[in-house]
């Protein structure tokens, strides 16, 4: 099959020359406004002369030598576009060419790349879900003859601003790169060409694909609209590309308020091994399914930043990324991809990733360092406050881990210097389990402060809530767990009642606080033959289920699930937890009235992303 494109009538200008706007190119069509560019082409809104109608033109400009890779894409592109027939793919009006470039002339859409629509936040579930199913019988079509695109991406995505009645949601654009059967390969074995963010782990390996490298395109384009990030991009095209060979985090576990069965048809297709992924007809029944059933919150969400290459580098060598996205003043009409939103600043994106979780640890670590001086835990300190607490902060927010030992060394060195080696002990005794048990997630390490500290309050039920908005079971588990550790060691270390009060047999601070066996006798051993250690695993167990908790198909359901739920953990926490007596009941509904709140509000681990995972 030959891949040369007809030549029109045009003069010679030398290669690369860039028409500008009313230039009449392969001598009918006047090109009125440029609508993006990206790396293999800008495209242009035109008038056809001969048959008076607005079209799309897209313009790829012939490179120094003949023979070159533009030529081979845009007769590719047409060759694609001429056996395809479907109102969600971009129709291909003509394609031709003159000395200066190549042109493809296609119908005009006017809308927004459904990644201009991500970074915006303008696309919601139900939406969403709609264009996957558009999509799906799109690309179903496309490999029906014998087309592969192997470049389906958001940006190759156009949704129509306006979609007449009976219309379809969204089209499908750019078959530059598309695999056609019986053709000659674009590209020779081991040579990898597409986007690495959303190729599949078999065309990123170089080896031959088919269908099912579509549905995972697909699939992986479904989950960054509905989880907000894209699990497979790194902070650099190295990372990236070492991700292919990583499973994709569940769906689930961001997004816990979505079908289960939606989750698992996404999950399913975004397989690394091609033959589970099941078909495009599958996870289209799964779309279609889930939108028929009214289970979806509706909710949008806004795509976070991608990072880019540092400054001075380039992708690696080998692997080919597909055209990227070019600048483009404004969402428009157009039939590929260029109307993506506007690329953030690098600083911007170097913010993104770790912000959140690192404001909460260092909200924390203030929170752990007032709690200490304020109230005092030890002798006093030689500085303010307020002073202290801010330098813990941004200690711990630079530096999670390193931070957080080295305020946890501090404090008990305080402590030891100062003639309290016992309650230095108990005060060891509530880090040490910390870092294990939740070595993944730094920016927690100072969360279970936050349990005295609520308990201070009056509050403390409600901390396996907070647990219950980090991002996966351990994390939430462990957290609730942790919470409760600390909340059962901080009452005989202040020597007041936070939740549970001082258990049988043990002693005021002061007979204790100057000798670490007497604080095993009269301060851990009390604790540890109480209850106190069952109640721990109801928190986790509480805290762990959050996420289903707040799932169901309307508020008043999530309500009275949380309802529920904050009822079960007040009575348990009530009956375990009554080692002075049972606990106060204002305190008990005030916590389980700020847990349901909490609960209701969802967990934000649905929001994380692959590069992080926590409270935000």
């Amino acid at each position: 099959m030959r891949t040369d494109l007809p030549s029109g009538p045009g003069t010679r200008r030398g290669a690369g020359h860039e028409p500008a706007g009313t230039d009449r190119v392969l001598g009918r069509y006047v090109l009125l406004e440029r609508l993006g560019a990206g790396a293999f082409g800008t495209v242009w809104l035109a008038h056809d002369e001969r048959l008076h109608r607005e079209v799309a033109v897209k313009r790829i400009a012939r490179a120094a030598r003949e023979g070159d890779e533009e030529r081979r894409r845009a007769a590719r592109e047409a060759l694609a576009a001429a056996r395809l027939s479907h109102p969600a793919i971009v129709a291909l009006y003509e394609a031709a060419a003159d000395a200066d470039a190549y042109y493809l002339v296609s119908e005009p859409v006017r809308g927004s790349s459904l990644d201009a629509l991500f970074a915006t936040g303008e696309i919601g579930d139900r939406e969403l879900l709609r264009i996957g199913m558009v999509l799906a019988e799109a690309l179903a079509h496309a490999h029906t003859r014998g087309v592969v695109h192997r470049d389906v991406k958001p940006q190759n995505v156009i949704v129509p601003d306006e979609a007449p009645a009976g219309g379809v949601a969204a089209k499908l654009t750019d078959f530059g790169v598309a695999l056609i059967a019986g053709d000659q390969p674009l590209t020779r074995a081991g040579e990898v060409i597409g986007t690495f963010a959303y190729m599949a782990p078999e065309q990123a390996q170089g080896r031959v694909v088919d269908a099912r490298a579509d549905l995972y395109s697909l699939a992986l384009t479904i989950y960054e609209g509905l989880a907000g990030f894209n699990p497979m991009r790194g902070s650099t095209p190295a990372l990236t590309a070492l991700r292919q060979h990583d499973p994709v985090k569940p769906l689930e576990r961001t997004r816990g308020d979505l079908p289960r069965s939606l989750c698992r048809s996404v999950d399913r297709a975004l397989s690394l091994d091609p033959a589970r992924r099941g078909t495009l007809a599958d996870l289209r029944l799964a779309l279609s399914s889930a939108l028929t059933a009214g289970e979806l919150p509706g909710r949008r969400r806004t795509v976070r930043p991608r990072p880019r290459p540092p400054s001075g580098r380039h992708p690696p060598p080998g692997p080919r990324p597909g055209p990227g996205p070019g600048p483009s003043p404004r969402p428009g009409p157009g039939p590929s991809p260029h109307h993506p939103a506007r690329r953030p600043h690098p600083a911007a994106v170097r913010l993104a990733g770790p912000r959140q979780p690192r404001a909460v640890a260092a909200l924390a670590a203030v929170a752990f360092v007032l709690a200490a001086l304020a109230t005092p835990l030890g002798p006093a300190s030689p500085v303010s406050a307020l002073w202290a607490a801010a330098a813990a902060g941004a200690t711990v927010a630079l530096l999670p881990r390193g931070g957080w030992l080295g305020l946890g060394l501090v404090g008990i060195g305080w402590l030891v210097v100062s003639g309290q080696s016992g309650a230095a002990l108990l005060l060891a005794l509530a880090l040490a389990p910390v870092p294990s048990l939740l070595r993944r997630a730094p920016w927690l390490w100072s969360a279970p402060a936050l349990a005295p500290v609520l308990g201070a309050i009056g509050l403390a039920v409600a901390f396996p809530a907070l647990a219950g908005r980090c991002a996966t079971a351990w994390q939430r588990a462990a957290l609730g767990a942790l919470g409760l550790w600390w909340l059962a060691l901080a009452e005989p270390l202040y020597g007041t009642r936070l939740l549970l009060g001082p258990a049988a047999g043990t002693r005021p601070r002061a007979g204790w606080e100057g000798s670490p066996p007497d604080a095993i006798t009269h301060a851990l051993l009390p604790l540890l033959g109480g209850r106190g250690l069952l109640l721990a695993g109801v928190w986790a167990l509480a805290a762990a289920a959050v996420p289903w908790v707040a799932r169901g198909p309307s508020l008043i359901a999530r309500a009275l699930g949380a309802i529920a739920w904050a009822t079960a953990l007040v009575a348990a926490t009530g009956v375990l937890g009554a080692q002075a007596g049972p606990p106060a009941t204002a305190s008990l509904l005030a916590g389980a009235a700020a847990a349901v709140g909490l609960v209701l509000v969802g967990p934000l681990g649905r929001t994380g992303g692959a590069a992080h995972s926590g409270v935000a």
